[in-house]
């Protein structure tokens, strides 16, 4: 039996995998993947599974730069999971998934995040979901009444998208000016583009388009309530989107916050990532949360103890669904989430 090598593709060592890309993802335009491994690929890191053939098995991590609660925080998106079909069934998308989380587990990342598929693939390596995304209908957009905006837009995309995310949202992607290059080009190569809803030379909205195979779709829409009604419909009003899962658990714990100072002693439980087992505790207040490993000292009878699963706590750390009330964990959610990324 041959043995099977991990490697790690870093810059344009990514390019590697566009053969798997293209088999797997056939779905996909030529203009979008050409567009995705001469753009976006080599900025991201690859982990592959390979054989004498070449490689089997692969995921990509995109660096993401997000804001958590006014804070910044590096996070990582994890797309293009895929096996080459003849090696299937073999276990080689559960290695590749527990060494990334190894990986980042040692950069200390709080979280990672993808868009599924299906969840089902997910659920057994503790992803959860996180957040439901608006479905808007793109047969209806307004188009006679917006303006086409691209890289020449950045910096006002920017400023509008900055101000309103921080305005309304609680965990997000930065949109930066870089963001919004890259998002132009990404829009242009899946026959899209950004739309902008201006009055009197001021930005009111900014819509994400894309119309592959003459099937119009809007990935995102930052507006106001009444405005986004008016010029950016829905067609249903949200569908869970994003999955996510905790990665260094003291890390991921250090985000929480609460309102009243608050002593919590979290035992947390971790199969595909053993490094997080233990008891953690948490000194929460307003402005900062203190972690403490405990590592076989007792805990104070006092403090409250609670036993927990990675999807349960990353739902409940989230606000998502009815986790938080479930575990009783006492933080204020990380919250509104909006990740609309798509690749």
């Amino acid at each position: 039996m041959s043995r099977v090598r991990l490697r790690l593709l870093e810059g344009e060592a990514c390019l590697e995998a566009r053969t798997l890309w293209q088999e797997v993802f056939s779905e996909d335009s030529e203009a979008f993947t050409e567009y995705y491994f001469a753009r976006k690929a080599r900025e991201n890191r690859g982990l592959v599974l390979e054989g004498p053939e070449g490689i089997r098995a692969m995921l990509y991590l995109t660096p993401e730069r997000m804001r958590v609660m006014g804070e910044p925080l590096a996070s990582a998106y994890l797309v293009g999971v895929a096996t080459r079909e003849r090696f299937r069934h073999r276990g080689y998308m559960a290695r590749l998934l527990q060494e990334a989380a190894k990986m980042l587990w040692q950069e200390k990342m709080p979280f990672v995040f993808l868009l599924p598929a299906s969840p089902a693939i997910y659920t057994p390596f503790g992803f959860t979901y996180i957040s439901d995304r608006p479905v808007w209908d793109a047969t209806l957009l307004k188009k006679e009444k917006l303006t086409r905006m691209g890289e020449r837009d950045a910096d006002r995309l920017a400023a509008f998208a900055g101000a309103f995310l921080e305005a309304h949202k609680g965990v997000y992607v930065i949109h930066d000016e870089a963001y919004y290059i890259r998002q132009a080009a990404e829009l242009a190569a899946q026959n899209g583009c950004i739309y902008g809803l201006e009055k009197d030379g001021v930005l009111q909205g900014i819509c994400m388009y894309t119309c592959e195979d003459h099937v119009p779709e809007i990935l995102e829409v930052l507006a106001l309530p009444e405005t986004e009604a008016e010029f950016f419909p829905r067609k249903r009003e949200t569908q869970p989107a994003i999955m996510a899962r905790l990665v260094c658990a003291q890390a991921f714990l250090s985000l929480l916050r609460s309102r009243e100072e608050q002593k919590v002693a979290i035992a947390l439980s971790d199969p595909m990532l053993p490094e997080n087992n233990g008891v953690y505790l948490c000194h929460m207040g307003p402005e900062k949360t203190e972690v403490t490993r405990l590592e076989g000292r007792e805990i104070n009878p006092r403090v409250p103890l609670l036993s927990v699963d990675v999807p349960s706590l990353t739902a409940a750390a989230f606000g998502y669904g009815s986790a938080a009330d479930r575990i009783g964990l006492g933080a204020t959610p990380l919250s509104p989430v909006w990740i609309q990324e798509i690749v």
